[in-house]
């Protein structure tokens, strides 16, 4: 008798993945270029390395809406400080400590006050896009050269792009970190029954502080590879990208309730999102319509999300019932 073979969701993430770049080399020949594939893989890395701080606090049951307003706060931060002629180990430790910061307010709100995420982070999102135009008209201009280090000379091996060596780097710490550490076990157990977790000793608080902090220092070197991709920045780089930082987390099977998801499945969905914007553009289709397809993507995501959820929901039961039989 022939035995099923399951994929997990991740392996059909990364089959579709692989649909749609072998189209893409099929249909449009000129989409594989060296320049559009460099675009591409700066865009896939900070998309990325946000996701990956976001997927952390999804896994909390938490959310983070003011992630693209909060990169705009520190890509103009360090962008004053470049004007300044700071360099890379400057702008980067800064973005990473400013990003902690701003998130932990997030985090503070959600624990000390008993705000919902959603509530407390839309809140922070307004704060920081209504404050930036009152300190900066429109942008920062007339940067310095070194500023752009990072986007046009930092190549290892004098060909990949510096940003992807960082979220190379991030990728491997946070697959490694998820896997083995037991902060890790803590976010999950607190994902899946926060009430439970407290029960069994963990500090559910301070967990959820540590997440956002985590987070928000992945989002400030996010905000340091967009920032420096131009010597102009404005007052919106990162208006609209939590959004995506969201999608690429519940496309790659995290689950929208918390508890359940891994770091490769939002390696996989940032990838996609990451393909998909170029191709559209690529293909001469309207820019709207990546947007359109990337909320038809969030959809899809959360209603398989919710389906599992429910599975999970329905099977408990029925599991503890046959236990006890």
């Amino acid at each position: 008798m022939k035995q099923k073979i399951h994929f997990s969701a991740e392996a059909y993430l990364g089959l579709f993945l692989l649909g749609i770049l072998v189209l893409l080399a099929i249909f449009t020949p000129g989409f594989f270029a060296t320049n559009n594939v460099m675009s591409m893989l700066n865009r896939f890395s900070y998309i990325l390395i946000a996701a990956i701080g976001m997927n952390l606090i999804i896994l909390t049951s938490n959310i983070d809406v003011s992630a693209g307003n909060l990169i705009s706060v520190v890509c103009l931060t360090i962008a004053a400080l470049g004007k300044l002629n700071a360099g890379l180990p400057i702008l980067l430790p800064v973005a990473m400590v400013m990003g902690a910061l701003l998130s932990l307010i997030n985090a503070l709100f959600i624990t000390k006050f008993r705000i919902p995420a959603i509530v407390a982070t839309l809140a922070t999102a307004q704060l920081f896009s209504g404050v930036l135009p009152l300190i900066v008209e429109g942008s920062l201009y007339d940067l310095p050269r070194s500023f752009t280090w990072l986007a046009f000379e930092a190549k290892f091996l004098g060909v990949i792009p510096g940003s992807v060596l960082i979220m190379i780097v991030i990728t491997i710490i946070a697959l490694l970190f998820m896997k083995y550490s037991r902060f890790s076990k803590k976010i999950y157990a607190i994902g899946n029954n926060a009430e439970a977790a407290r029960l069994t000793g963990i500090n559910v608080n301070k967990v959820v502080l540590v997440a956002y902090a985590i987070a928000g220092a992945l989002f400030g070197v996010s905000a340091t590879i967009i920032a420096t991709a131009s010597q102009r920045v404005t007052t919106t780089m990162g208006t609209g990208l939590e959004m995506t930082f969201i999608a690429a987390v519940v496309l790659g099977g995290t689950s929208v309730a918390g508890g359940s998801g891994k770091v490769l499945g939002t390696v996989f969905g940032a990838a996609v999102l990451s393909v998909i914007a170029p191709a559209v553009n690529y293909l001469g289709i309207s820019s709207d319509w990546s947007d359109a397809i990337m909320g038809a993507i969030i959809i899809f995501a959360v209603i398989v999300s919710a389906l599992r959820l429910e599975g999970r929901k329905q099977a408990a039961p029925a599991a503890t019932g046959g236990a006890s039989l």
